[in-house]
């Protein structure tokens, strides 16, 4: 049985095996080795001391192996990294008053962990790097120590406000693959950011909108269509404030789009993000677009004939599930720089051009003489800025905002 749980390196299999590194209180001091140096665990709890061997395993590692069948286990960690493992692996862990204190031999660093008790432990606990967490296995029992469950409260959530207090937010939420997701790289323009446009950031604050605005590739992200229609759309409208929802993921297909669809890891089921992250900004404005773009992974011969129902279906759901009915709906139209390579997507792109005709309120932008970035996918950023310029003019064809 495995579970994710981040930092935690292998030192030894279980325990009881002839020959393993083990931890026992000597001279009042529990010796433990670290990979990079030798620490004492100090400051040990008269609860905590016993004769008993425990396998040694490091902090700051991968995972942790269990003897089978442990009923439970006493742990150590810092009490942020608890709430992780609690709120992101659901491990149930237990708190209890006990802490202990790592030290270095010469007592120049000292980390101070709380000791939890972990329920029905996992044979082997693997990391994988999911929930950076360190932790310290210290005793294979809960050694009859007073613990009472980690429950970890939810954040309060602020209050909808009224719509009168909502209406001059108007919110666009953007959607699709890599050229929405923007690769572009940032230039000089990309840097003047405008104080009535601003980006719904990865925890679900508002930021001024300042590329790039989407964290589905953080290595390769960069200047997108977003900001420059955000800008364009406050120019055209001065007493309104213009939010955008960034949601794209490079490399989706629209099926993974679709309502129900699996997860697709690691970011999760794109279309539930979406309407999350939606329905949170829409307690502070309203939606007024939705802007996609998305359609390479979909170029096939077989993906252009499925195309107009899979986003229809896509379309009704994100406006029933958001309650915004009459929301329009903006798509672009594929790079074509190749007429052999590209073939599938000049079709595509013939296809999107009946967006208009598939469902109410739907526009799709042209991308001829858009330059891509260098590698025959990906618009460039003088290309992106020109997009989000006709995205906005497309958006604004469908009368006041």
């Amino acid at each position: 049985m495995r579970h994710g749980c981040a930092a935690l390196w292998l030192m030894a299999a279980a325990a009881g095996m002839a020959g393993e590194p083990t931890f026992q209180l000597k001279n009042g001091v529990w010796p433990w080795h670290d990979r990079i140096d030798m620490w004492q665990l100090t400051d040990v709890p008269p609860e905590l001391v016993s004769d008993d061997p425990v396998p040694q395993q490091s902090c700051g590692s991968r995972g942790l192996v269990f003897p089978p069948g442990t009923m439970a286990a006493l742990v150590g960690m810092s009490s942020s990294d608890a709430t992780r493992l609690v709120k992101e692996l659901k491990i149930r862990l237990r708190e209890t008053d006990l802490k202990v204190t790592i030290q270095s031999p010469d007592g120049s660093k000292r980390l101070s962990y709380s000791v939890y008790v972990y329920p029905e432990p996992p044979d082997e606990l693997d990391s994988q790097g999911h929930a950076k967490a360190g932790l310290l296995l210290l005793k294979l029992s809960d050694g009859g120590v007073a613990s009472r469950p980690l429950e970890i409260p939810e954040p309060p959530v602020a209050p909808e406000k009224p719509l009168e207090a909502r209406r001059d937010f108007h919110l666009y939420l953007l959607v699709g693959q890599s050229n929405m997701a923007g690769r572009g790289r940032i230039e000089s323009p990309d840097l003047a950011i405008h104080p009535r446009v601003l980006c719904l950031d990865a925890n679900g604050r508002w930021v001024v909108a300042l590329d790039p605005l989407h964290t589905d590739k953080p290595t390769v992200a960069g200047v997108g269509l977003g900001t420059t229609f955000g800008k364009v759309m406050a120019e055209a409208n001065p007493g309104v404030v213009i939010g955008l929802i960034p949601c794209a993921v490079g490399g989706t297909t629209v099926s993974q789009w679709r309502k129900g669809a699996p997860p697709v890891e690691p970011w999760g089921k794109l279309y539930d993000n979406a309407i999350q992250r939606a329905r949170l900004a829409q307690r502070d404005g309203v939606l007024k677009g939705i802007l996609w773009h998305q359609g390479e992974g979909d170029s096939s011969t077989a993906g252009i004939a499925a195309y107009r129902e899979r986003l229809t279906q896509l379309v009704a759901d994100f406006r029933a599930d958001l309650e915004a009915p009459e929301t329009p709906f903006v798509a672009g139209m594929l790079g074509v720089w190749d007429p052999e390579r590209h073939a599938g997507r000049r079709a595509f792109n013939e296809n999107l051009a009946g967006v208009a005709e598939w469902f109410p309120k739907a526009a799709a932008v042209a991308a001829e003489g858009l330059e891509h970035g260098g590698d025959g996918t990906h618009f460039g950023s003088a290309a992106l800025r020109e997009f989000g310029r006709r995205y906005a003019q497309a958006m604004q064809g469908f009368g006041e905002p």
